[in-house]
């Protein structure tokens, strides 16, 4: 019987709990998790205590320094995820790490460098791409074919579901704000579907309407809102090399009805989809058609499905099911949009500085907020 897969976790907060391990990792029977990291020793403690979890640690690295971790699972604040990516393929482990694997893409392009001389498997944990509705909408799209993709729109906007926690709207800790928080997933996701066309051109538009001094109500409760220096909405228009276009809005709070809108619809000369709706529509013989993709059947949660897969590629050898090369264009198309704002004019891809600016810098265009 081949040995189990041994794994470390870095960071013991909501997501490595909620979603990670329940039942995450305890889905697949031939992984451990041997190890659970916290710069709160008292979280990683109490994890410890409710999954049966042998070995605490405060420190990252000296999870890392345990020869018979095989491979990590990072779930903290964006801006540490690639130095602690980085750091594991170091220490000759594999990596699935939390969306967005890094801030930047000049990190993404470190991390892929690394993982290539270390021989190591790097996963971004994309889990919307796991999801029954996800799934079956990529089956349909590779095997009926929607024609020629010539645009599509990407909606992750909520009415009033602004994170409290300080590591989602602190710009340094975060890198940036619904861009980088629930627009990854919508995008990602779209660009999945599109199979990854090159990105050549973007306009982005970076806005704090509600997050500072609007008496909009806090559906997960209050935040502070003096210490908000990230963007609560951002629109974009970007280009790709193959001739198709993409609208992007990402926000945490706005007027709408809909408490969230989380999805993707492209459109091509065959017919149009939505995901997660699975709403189809073409015309065949003059006639309009309106069908429905179903969900696929017999999946785990979305997390338990992306854990499964990181695990067999490892086991078997196989490629990353999400490698750092797909998130580079994610993130290449967030970094330009924050960096036109910034310019306040279309961008070129890839950006000339092969990285946006800094935190601060950015912070400057979220300086003097509109006001009512």
């Amino acid at each position: 019987m081949p040995k189990k897969l041994r794994i470390g976790l870095i960071g013991a907060g909501g997501i490595m709990r909620g979603a990670h391990l329940n039942p995450g990792w305890f889905a697949d029977p031939d992984c451990e998790v041997v190890a659970v990291c916290d710069n709160n020793k008292d979280a990683a403690a109490g994890m410890a205590d409710d999954f049966n979890i042998p070995s605490i640690f405060e420190d990252y690295r000296e999870l890392l320094e345990v020869e018979e971790i095989d491979a990590v699972d990072i779930a903290t604040p964006n801006t540490s995820h690639a130095p602690m990516t980085l750091a594991a393929l170091k220490a000759g482990k594999h990596v699935l790490c939390e969306k967005p694997l890094s801030t930047t893409t000049a990190s993404i392009r470190s991390i892929e460098e690394e993982a290539r001389k270390a021989g190591r498997l790097v996963m971004t944990a994309q889990s919307q791409r796991f999801s029954p509705s996800a799934v079956a909408i990529k089956r349909f799209v590779e095997k009926q074919g929607l024609g020629n993709i010539y645009h599509s729109r990407i909606h992750a906007v909520r009415r009033n579901l602004m994170p409290s926690s300080p590591s989602m709207i602190d710009q340094s800790l975060s890198g940036g704000g619904p861009c980088m928080d629930i627009g990854v997933h919508a995008l990602d996701l779209g660009l999945w579907l599109m199979n990854f066309p090159k990105p050549v051109r973007a306009t982005g538009k970076l806005m704090v309407n509600f997050a500072r001094d609007h008496d909009m109500p806090g559906g997960w409760g209050e935040w502070d809102r003096e210490r908000v220096t990230t963007e609560d909405f951002v629109s974009g228009f970007i280009h790709f090399e193959d001739g198709a276009t993409m609208v992007l809005e990402a926000c945490w709070l706005q007027h709408q009805q809909e408490s969230q809108d989380l999805s993707a619809r492209l459109f091509g000369r065959n017919g149009s989809i939505e995901w997660p709706s699975g709403n189809y529509a073409s015309a065949v013989n003059r006639v309009l058609i309106d069908s429905k993709v179903l969900p696929a059947t017999g999946l785990q949660k979305s997390h338990s499905e992306e854990i499964l897969a990181f695990a067999a590629a490892i086991r078997e050898g196989k490629p990353s099911p999400v490698p750092p090369s797909e998130s580079l264009r994610v993130i290449a198309i967030l970094e330009a949009l924050y960096e036109s704002d910034r310019l306040n004019r279309e961008v070129e891809l890839p950006l000339q500085t092969g990285k946006a600016k800094e935190p601060a810098a950015r912070n400057e265009v979220l300086a003097n907020p509109p006001r009512t």
